[in-house]
């Protein structure tokens, strides 16, 4: 009895970490932590400096609802798991904000080191549909 409620247990402790493992896999921070220098993190909000060298390419994440602010001048190339592109050629002192976005990859297009800072509000987190 007590080796089944042993394996049972031990069944459910790994089931647990690799679904959990599989919430956060898609959050920025934690499959690019290079890439971000976390400058305030809250229940409500977690503020970054986002940092990509030119050519580096972030692994696939997701956003809750956000707000960015371009500290350098960039150009950055976004690729969506469904097969939607987007280039951005920002300047130092853009903004703008968006709802929480699907799944994708962000690479630095430029030849210069581009750094943002990124608000996201985890209150609106991205949820897949």
């Amino acid at each position: 009895m007590q080796k089944n409620l042993k394996l049972i247990l031990s069944v459910f402790i790994l089931c647990s970490a690799l679904s959990s493992a599989g919430l956060f896999a898609q959050d920025w921070v934690k499959v690019n932590p290079e890439m971000n220098n976390i400058i305030a993190d809250t229940t409500l909000l977690r503020a970054t400096i986002a940092t990509i060298e030119p050519g580096a390419k972030s692994e696939i994440h997701t956003h809750p609802a956000s707000f960015f602010y371009a500290l350098t001048d960039c150009k950055l190339k976004v690729y969506y798991t469904d097969g939607q592109t987007e280039t951005f050629d920002l300047k130092a002192g853009d903004a703008g904000y968006g709802s929480p976005e699907k799944p994708h990859q962000t690479e630095n297009t430029g030849t210069k080191t581009a750094k943002f800072l990124l608000v996201e509000l985890k209150e609106h987190p991205y949820i897949d549909r």
